[in-house]
């Protein structure tokens, strides 16, 4: 046949994600708050759907909205009602102005004014220049009210810069620190780049002096009004939680991230006893099949999270009775297979789904870290490589400490074969200082 252009039929098999499926795959991707959330959107657009039984009892408002069939329609949150400390860095100095007596209202006003323009970490945003200006005062007015102010509790709050702020901390010292206060005044530079024999040159001291000035200036706050700083509280409710039972390990799924539901009986006798197709029978025989179909993707993303969970107890035993250095390397693709499901499905089920083990609360995408091969032929997960450089920098001799050659050295003689670019990059997610930083004369 010749080859041309033109319209043909042909069929053919293609995949297609239906409303159901796309529906299916977002609740399994869910979160344990997305995932309340979703469940209490979907009980107020569907009044077929309630809690079933007692358990989520506890759940329940106070003040409970009850229909003619007593369903209660609000989820309870007891972190709601948890006592907090909301004190805002505002409210904290203002309070502390009201017992400053025997200033000027206009003072008082400047204060108040100066209060208000503190940024989040408590420092001074406007020049006195700029303050004078919209106060309708003189320079030597708006400095004093700065004085005032920075007397105030935290201690460096109203600072301009980082270099008054440490040093305003600097002075209120019970000993007199002078080494610290030329250290900030003059060489802050330096001191952050730890160049000891530089400044010990320079300010004619010994390096053991030097160590110990920055030593007390490394424990001030550079960020004093951080503090009082207010955020939402993000709570993490575990999906799992895997527990030590004698010599087992057994994996459950938290209630609390996995609620029950039910159709109500009585709207769903009323679907079925009614004869008339009419709006009312047909807008309740489409609720009861989404109810239907909502609670099977529930009951299939709590399988699907229980399953994984368990497939990770069986491939990570070690850890969780032993602790995080023996954490082994994992892919998605290894679950994947042992479950006889996709990939994706496993992504899906593990991002920002938790679990409560013996060593503390992980999320499920913990449980795969990346690996270096081993000389054995196994091979040696991140986490277990920087456990092993956090154990050989504790026991380490501050006068000499290990380098991250010499790290690389120590991983390559346990077999591991690592560059030092890479230990360098697990030191710093460590949060560890180079040995420079570290060295104690």
């Amino acid at each position: 046949m010749r080859p041309g252009y033109g319209m043909f039929q042909q069929q053919a098999a293609k995949m297609r994600l239906t409303p159901q499926l796309r529906k299916a795959i977002t609740i399994l991707k869910l979160s344990t708050p997305e995932l309340l959330e979703a469940v209490q959107q979907e009980m107020n657009n569907n009044p077929i759907l309630e809690f079933s039984g007692n358990e989520w009892d506890a759940y329940t408002t106070t003040h409970k909205f009850q229909s003619a069939i007593g369903r209660r329609d609000q989820i309870y949150d007891p972190l709601q009602h948890a006592s907090s400390n909301e004190v805002s860095l505002e409210r904290h100095l203002k309070e502390q102005l009201s017992f400053v007596k025997k200033i000027s209202p206009s003072i008082r006003k400047m204060v108040s004014f100066m209060i208000g323009n503190l940024d989040y970490n408590g420092y001074l945003g406007p020049s006195l220049h700029e303050i004078s200006d919209v106060c309708k005062v003189d320079l030597a007015q708006a400095e004093l009210a700065l004085r005032i102010l920075q007397g105030f509790d935290p201690i460096g709050i109203g600072a301009r810069d980082l270099r008054e702020c440490l040093l305003l901390q600097v002075q209120s010292l019970s000993e007199c620190f002078p080494l610290g206060s030329l250290l900030i005044r003059n060489h802050l530079k330096d001191v952050a780049d730890y160049r000891i024999h530089k400044l010990s040159t320079i300010l004619h001291v010994t390096s053991l002096e030097i160590h110990a000035a920055i030593d007390v200036i490394k424990e001030l706050n550079p960020r004093p009004g951080s503090a009082y700083h207010i955020e939402a509280v993000h709570y993490i409710i575990p999906e799992v939680i895997i527990e030590k039972a004698g010599e087992q390990l057994v994996v459950l799924i938290h209630q609390a991230a996995s609620p029950r539901l039910s159709v109500n009986g009585y709207y769903q006798r009323m679907g079925k006893e009614s004869s008339n197709q009419n709006e009312a029978t047909k807008f309740l025989s489409g609720k009861l099949h989404s109810a239907m179909f909502f609670l099977k993707c529930l009951e299939q993303r709590r399988k699907t999270i229980f399953r994984v969970a368990q497939a990770i107890v069986e491939e990570q035993t070690e850890f969780f009775w032993k602790g995080g250095s023996y954490l082994k390397p994992m892919t998605l693709k290894h679950i994947a297979d042992k479950l006889g499901v996709h990939e994706s499905t496993v992504s899906r089920a593990t991002v920002g789904k938790y679990a409560q083990t013996p060593w503390g609360i992980f999320e499920l995408k913990h449980f795969f870290p990346s690996g270096l091969l081993k000389e054995t032929g196994d091979s040696a997960s991140s986490e277990h490589i920087k456990a092993r450089i956090k154990e050989w920098i504790q026991r380490e001799n501050i006068a000499k400490p290990y380098s991250d050659q010499k790290l690389t050295e120590l991983m390559i003689q346990e077999g591991i074969q690592i560059s030092r670019r890479t230990v360098t990059k697990y030191r710093e997610e460590l949060g560890i200082s180079s040995s420079l930083r570290r060295k104690r004369i």
